[in-house]
């Protein structure tokens, strides 16, 4: 969530993170006929937490500066209290935002922790597993004709304008990219930058993390899809992302099982801000309502997931005072994110928040169908829907409804979720971020994140209720008015009411 509107309560009950996305359509080149696969279980078949044994993140008392983090006390002296504990350090974001990753097999080393003044909080890492199975089998159907989501947002006539740089970098926090797909590359030139590419899921035991370190190997398809709506390259083949000249930098945060462990979220966020990245694009956490079993929603009254708040917060922060600008997708639960419900319709205690969505200075992207209404199972809320973008809302197995994008292989699938709107949005930040951000000498665009904010959300178009609204948020991005700077009110008649407004 953006600061622009900001609420003054929080919010519900337990999250964790993994990647959104609904069921699949794949194919691979533009004549054969598509097939359907069931690869992946349903948010109501599968969502089960599950804890990292004998390991902690930490978050030390201190002051997050814009530049770093200054512990109470003295690193000594907290290192003393970690052995003390019982405890080894297995990786130290302290400088950057005063965070420990933790091994430790003694049971007594949270309290121990807990009754220290250096320490602000400690919890078990964990992840939340919602989908399963191996992408589906390739196959083949027609492919740039069917983008109505670029069409949606009008790409093509922003890219007469600005079509990105490659001196803008955009993170993608998800599975990995496969870097050697076709459709990133353009003259024999990928734009997907490997080298600097890493393997957040390295700072978990080994043995924990299913996938293969190369970031530039996809652990599923999750994260090349959202990679090709990005910036999949305009070079004749397949399609054309929303910033097809821009770099794109994965970072594995998710593994092959569906789990995206806590410390990788934010290492990866982390190292965003250290490498300075534009933008980051983290289309992942938990999809499913089931109260008190989900973990949609974090809680500061649980250490654990408070822990993990504290973190991603910090990390967040750090991000942004760097230069980089956070884009995150609202949830496929078609929950009220600002007055959410338990199964039974009952209000969910409202001390908790969605991570990393609801995090302060996230743009929050919310999912439209191909008539711009809202798709049936996109989250939403006053105060949490920055912007809305196309993710699809269709049926599986239908690809004029839903999204195409790459699929590691050289393949590609249409899919649906707040996965999918969230890249478009990220992308369009980077198009704002090529137009508008000044080249310094060191090489690299800066343009700050407040002001990449503004120009999202003030040339959306209004749809939906006038002005601001809790569907919708500032209304649906718009490539072309973004590069070209135009803040003027224009609505869209056309798209249809959001039917909570009845409710």
């Amino acid at each position: 969530m953006s600061a622009t509107h900001r609420p003054t309560r929080l919010r519900a009950l337990a999250i964790g993170v993994v990647a959104l996305a609904l069921p699949v359509l794949t194919l691979a080149t533009p004549t054969a006929t598509a097939t359907v696969s069931s690869g992946w279980a349903s948010p109501e078949q599968e969502s089960t937490v599950r804890i990292v044994d004998d390991r902690y993140l930490v978050t030390l008392a201190g002051t997050q500066g814009a530049d770093g983090f200054d512990v109470d006390g003295t690193t000594a002296a907290v290192r003393t209290l970690i052995t003390s504990a019982g405890g080894t350090v297995a990786g130290d974001l302290s400088d950057q935002i005063g965070v420990l990753f933790v091994h430790s097999a003694s049971s007594g080393f949270m309290s121990a922790l807990e009754a220290s003044p250096l320490v602000d909080s400690v919890g078990h890492d964990f992840g939340v597993k919602v989908y399963a199975g191996d992408a589906p089998d390739p196959s083949n159907d027609p492919l740039e004709p069917m983008q109505w989501d670029m069409q949606q947002i009008r790409t093509e006539q922003a890219h007469e304008t600005q079509a990105g740089i490659p001196a803008v970098d955009v993170g993608v926090l998800d599975s990995g990219i496969d870097g050697r797909h076709i459709d990133f590359t353009k003259n024999g030139v990928s734009n997907v930058d490997c080298a600097r590419g890493r393997d957040s899921l390295a700072v978990l035991p080994p043995g924990v993390a299913v996938g293969t370190p190369d970031p530039c190997v996809d652990n599923q398809f999750h994260g090349t899809h959202v990679a090709g709506t990005i910036g999949a390259r305009a070079n004749g083949t397949g399609i054309v992302g929303v910033a097809p000249n821009v770099t794109l930098v994965p970072v594995k945060v998710c593994d092959t099982t569906g789990y995206c462990y806590a410390s990788p979220v934010v290492d990866g966020i982390t190292y965003a801000g250290d490498e300075q990245f534009d933008v980051i694009n983290m289309s992942f956490f938990v999809d499913d309502n089931e109260f008190q079993e989900s973990t949609e929603f974090k809680c500061n009254s649980d250490p654990t997931q408070r822990t993990f708040r504290q973190a991603v917060e910090r990390a967040m922060s750090y991000a942004r005072n760097q230069g980089v600008t956070p884009v995150a997708a609202l949830g496929n639960s078609d929950q009220d994110l600002a007055h959410p419900v338990d199964d039974e319709g009952q209000p969910i205690s409202n001390e908790c928040e969605v991570v990393p969505a609801e995090t302060q200075g996230v743009i929050g992207t919310m999912s439209l169908g191909r008539a711009s209404e809202k798709a049936r199972y996109s989250n939403y809320g006053s105060g949490m829907t920055d912007v809305a973008a196309p993710g699809g809302n269709g049926s599986t197995g239908d690809c004029t409804r839903t999204v195409l994008s790459t699929a590691p292989g050289g393949t590609y699938i249409c899919i649906q979720g707040t996965s999918m709107a969230s890249p478009h949005a990220a992308g369009v930040a980077a198009l704002i971020v090529s137009q508008f951000g000044r080249l310094g000498p060191d090489g690299d665009v800066k343009l700050s994140p407040q002001k990449v904010e503004s120009l999202l959300q003030g040339t959306a178009v209004d749809i939906g209720l006038p002005g601001y609204d809790e569907c919708f948020g500032n209304g649906r991005i718009d490539a072309l008015r973004a590069v070209t700077g135009d803040t003027s009110r224009t609505t869209d008649p056309s798209a249809p009411n959001c039917p909570e407004y009845q409710e």
